[in-house]
């Protein structure tokens, strides 16, 4: 069971801060004892492999031994072997702007102040959601139609694996360009996933006029679960933002108290997780120093970070903090194993390898760690346009050093889980946990098969162990397991790609810029192999399994958006229909998605 506040969080927070509080927020709330629990005992997790599309999920299986499959849920992955098995359509809003010009990261409002809501509503504009609107450009481009994107699955593919041959997708009407138009992004998911909403690009639960919205972390608390966000990436990326801030941009990562328009003082100060725990550490987060160490506040505020690794047991947000250092994973454990969420315990780790941009270490496709400190994350690096081969080494440090510094000083993501489910397993009410392999997206924006079987594999492990965990603590009938993705990004694997895999492994295929010797490609154009370096529209696969799972009940169904009924897709669910089959898991069927 953990505090509550309801609605009127982000004003006690402010109150706070205006009067120079010093101590933990958390004094302002109900100590748990003045609560009565109410969860159901149910367990409830997501798990998110950003950008993992369908051919991503056939790539790591092929990686494993797997033969090369052509349909369906496929072998070889700890999550393939969830009984339950459908697919997702990902689409968010799109809006003209002042222009007339449609654009999935515009909000309703005219942005003429930056502060979330605080702008007028764009002149004459009112939601409509049909006709859908698939646009001309990958931001949108159209100057008519209706607000959302929608999917065609005659166009797009009735499944994440057809068409696979270009014959036949000339015989069925496909159009290899159509999931390259209006994509989504993260944050637009996210809140997706976590709320029911459709909303814009860039928004962070709060909806297409820049009210918040309430997550499905808020309901599993509102019900005395222990909740938790665990993440690859930093703590406060799109995908674990939208779980516990409510802003209209992601990249509000973080500000100087008492400022709360951010996603990270939000966290923090307002929605409190338990557990929040994953990369952001400032440490050599640019990749450019050779000289010493470096600290670049992008994720996380310099004031912020010095609060907590100052005080990491009595700081002003009533977090126990962790960071990155000597036998990270053990102290992690240990640490964990004190927290207790019944006496309002919470746990903050702050990771991140230097040189990777506040992410954690990254495992190439024969797991040992060999692209840890080199800047992995930008569009097409990889190709040689922008490629990275240094890494910000301290004076006198080797290479090989670097290396077993990083993965010592660093947790693994199956460590964060580990650690996640050994603190929220202490609830008596059950738990909320969202678990993100987010590199999965980087190595994808990258075009990098290496990386992105690499972190297949971290994701994969990572889901193995919550299935462990399940086996052992209540099975199936306490417990609900969801794998998914917020989005597909372009990915081809030619026929012989088990072949040249086999014979010349994932690094020389990464490196190889012919299609046909590389055994794949990314993009619509099978003779580029380095085409498409951003998300899709495509719909991605979803595993699950869980005695209270209601996903397969919603198959093919509709969801109301703003008012509207809108059509679903015959044998796919929506991303709306995740968050109602959570919602289910927790509060029973029925229920409607709420805002404040």
């Amino acid at each position: 069971m953990i505090p509550l506040l309801g609605r009127h969080l982000r004003w006690l927070a402010l109150l706070c801060a205006s009067l120079f509080c010093t101590t933990s927020f958390v004094l302002w709330l109900p100590t748990p004892s003045a609560l009565a629990a109410n969860g159901n005992n149910t367990n409830v997790i997501i798990m998110i492999g950003d950008g993992m599309g369908w051919e991503m999920a056939r790539a790591a299986a092929i990686a494993r031994g797997t033969p090369m499959y052509e349909s369906g849920k496929g072998s070889g992955l700890s999550f393939q072997n969830l009984s339950g098995y459908t697919f997702a359509t990902t689409y968010g809003t799109t809006i003209p702007g002042a222009d007339g010009v449609y654009s999935t990261g515009n909000s309703a409002l005219d942005n003429s102040n930056l502060e979330t809501g605080q702008s007028p509503v764009r002149p004459g504009f009112s939601f409509n959601p049909l006709p859908f609107n698939p646009g001309t450009t990958p931001t949108g481009g159209s100057t008519s139609g209706g607000n959302l994107v929608g999917y065609d699955p005659q166009r797009g593919g009735p499944n994440p694996w057809t068409p696979i041959s270009p014959t036949q997708a000339a015989a069925n009407g496909f159009d290899k360009e159509y999931i390259k138009f209006s994509y989504p992004d993260s944050a637009n998911t996210a809140t997706t996933l976590y709320t029911g909403v459709k909303t814009y690009n860039n928004a962070i639960a709060v909806d297409v006029f820049e009210r918040d919205l309430v997550t499905i972390r808020q309901i599993a608390a509102e019900q005395g679960k222990s909740t938790g966000l665990v993440t690859s990436v930093p703590i406060d990326h799109a995908t674990p933002g939208a779980a516990e801030a409510t802003v209209n941009r992601r990249s509000k990562y973080d500000n100087d108290f008492p400022a709360l328009d951010n996603i990270l003082q939000e966290a923090l100060r307002i929605y409190q997780p338990t557990v929040l725990l994953g990369g952001g550490h400032p440490l050599d987060f640019e990749n450019e120093s050779n000289v010493g160490p470096v600290y670049q506040y992008t994720y996380i505020k310099e004031s912020t970070y010095n609060e907590l690794s100052s005080k990491p047991n009595n700081n002003r947000y009533g977090y126990t903090f962790l960071e990155r250092g000597p036998d990270a994973a053990q102290k992690l454990l240990d640490t964990a194993r004190g927290v207790e969420p019944e006496s309002g315990d919470r746990l903050l780790g702050l990771y991140g390898a230097r040189g990777q941009n506040g992410n954690l270490p990254t495992s190439s496709a024969n797991g040992d760690y060999s692209n840890t400190g080199l800047d992995n994350f930008s569009v097409f690096s990889t190709q040689g346009q922008n490629p990275d081969t240094v890494r910000p080494l301290s004076p006198g440090e080797t290479d090989a050093q670097f290396i077993a510094r990083e993965v010592a000083e660093n947790p693994t993501l199956k460590d964060l889980t580990n650690a996640a489910l050994e603190v929220l397993s202490k609830d008596k009410d059950g738990f909320w946990l969202m678990v993100e392999g987010g590199d999965i997206d980087w190595a994808a924006h990258d075009n990098n098969i290496d990386n992105l079987i690499g972190t297949m594999n971290d994701f994969d492990k990572s889901v193995q162990a919550v299935i462990d965990w399940i086996n052992q603590n209540g099975g199936w009938q306490k417990n609900v397991l969801i794998v998914t993705a917020d989005h597909d990004h372009y990915l081809t694997l030619n026929d012989n790609f088990p072949q040249l895999l086999a014979q010349k492994g994932a690094e020389a295929l990464t490196n190889e810029d012919n299609p046909a010797a590389a055994g794949h490609f990314w993009g619509s154009d099978p003779n580029v192999k380095y085409g498409w370096g951003s998300h899709t529209n495509r719909i991605v696969p979803v595993y699950f399994q869980g005695g209270k799972s209601t996903i397969s009940n919603y198959v093919a169904d509709g969801y109301t958006a703003y008012g509207f009924e809108v059509p679903g897709v015959s044998g796919a669910v929506d991303q709306v229909h995740i968050f109602q089959a959570m919602r289910d898991a927790i509060t029973g069927p029925g229920r409607s998605a709420v805002r404040r």
